[in-house]
C-alpha cells in the first residue's frame, strides 16, 4: 500500500502532477505528521525569501555551505565538533531530517539566484559602462573629386564607438545623379573593394553616409564611383572622388 507521507518533499518542492498533488492535500487534511513537516517548512521559506538583503556574495560563500551539509562525511578534529554541536542542536530541534534536508536544497537554491544576481548585476554594469562609452573619432581622412567631380571636395570620419567602428562620410559640390545613377562608396585594401554603400547628393549637391565596419576590417583607402544603378556589386561607373 502506499505510504501518502513519501510525497511530501515532493510537495513542498512542486514536483507532483495535479492528481497526485490533490491526493495529497486529501492525505494532509488527516495526517498530523505531514501537516507539522508543511508548516514549519513553509514558514521557513518565507523567512528565507522576504527577510534578506541584497548584498555582494562572497565567492567563497558556496564552498562554504557545501563543506557545512557534506562535513559529516569527513573525519574531524573533537574540537572542532564541540564547536559546532551546539548549532547542530538547535537545527536537531527546529527540524526533523526530512526538514532540514529539504531546508538544505532551499538555501542551497537561495544562494544559487543571489549568486547569479551577483553575476548579472556585474554584466549589466560592464554593458552600461560600455554603451556610456564616448565616441571617439580615430581617423580623418580627406577626399579630392575628379573629373566630372573636379569642384567636389568631401571627408571621412572613423569613427569608434565601444566595441564598434563606423565610417562616416560627408561630401559637397557633387554634380546631380541622374534617374537610376547612384554614389557607391568602396573600401580598398590590398586591390579588394568592400561595398560601403550608395547615396544621391541633395539638390545642392550634399550628401552624407554612414557604415558600420564589420568587425576587425581595416584598409587603406576611399573611393567614390558614379554607378548606373545600386545593385553592383564590384565598381563598374567612373570614379569621381577618393583619397588618391
Amino acid at each position: 500500500m502506499e505510504n501518502k507521507c513519501d510525497n511530501l518533499s515532493f510537495y513542498i518542492i512542486d514536483e507532483l502532477s495535479e492528481h497526485e498533488k490533490h491526493q495529497f492535500e486529501r492525505h494532509l487534511k488527516t495526517c498530523l505528521h505531514c501537516q507539522n513537516e508543511v508548516d514549519s517548512l513553509q514558514n521557513t521559506w518565507q523567512m528565507l525569501s522576504y527577510d534578506f538583503e541584497e548584498v555582494d556574495v562572497p565567492k567563497s560563500l558556496k564552498s562554504e555551505v557545501v563543506d557545512f551539509i557534506f562535513q559529516e562525511n569527513e573525519p574531524q578534529s573533537q574540537d572542532h565538533k564541540d564547536k559546532k554541536q551546539p548549532f547542530l542542536n538547535l537545527l536537531a530541534k527546529q527540524f526533523s531530517p526530512l526538514s532540514f534536508g529539504i531546508t538544505a536544497i532551499l538555501v542551497m537554491g537561495l544562494i544559487g539566484v543571489l549568486w547569479s544576481n551577483f553575476h548579472l548585476r556585474n554584466t549589466v554594469t560592464a554593458l552600461e559602462n560600455e554603451a556610456i562609452s564616448p565616441s571617439q573619432i580615430v581617423r580623418t581622412y580627406h577626399l579630392k573629386g575628379q573629373d566630372l567631380a573636379s569642384s567636389a571636395n568631401g571627408t571621412a570620419y572613423l569613427l569608434q564607438e565601444g566595441r564598434d567602428t563606423s565610417i562616416i562620410i560627408e561630401f559637397s559640390n557633387m554634380p546631380m545623379a541622374k534617374n537610376e545613377e547612384v554614389y557607391q562608396v568602396w573600401l580598398l585594401k590590398n586591390g579588394t573593394r568592400q561595398n560601403a554603400g550608395t547615396l544621391k547628393p541633395d539638390q545642392n549637391g550634399n550628401g552624407l553616409i554612414s557604415y558600420r565596419l564589420p568587425k576587425n576590417y581595416l584598409f587603406d583607402d576611399i573611393g567614390i564611383t558614379l554607378e548606373p544603378n545600386p545593385h553592383n556589386t564590384q565598381p563598374k561607373g567612373q570614379k569621381v572622388m577618393g583619397t588618391s
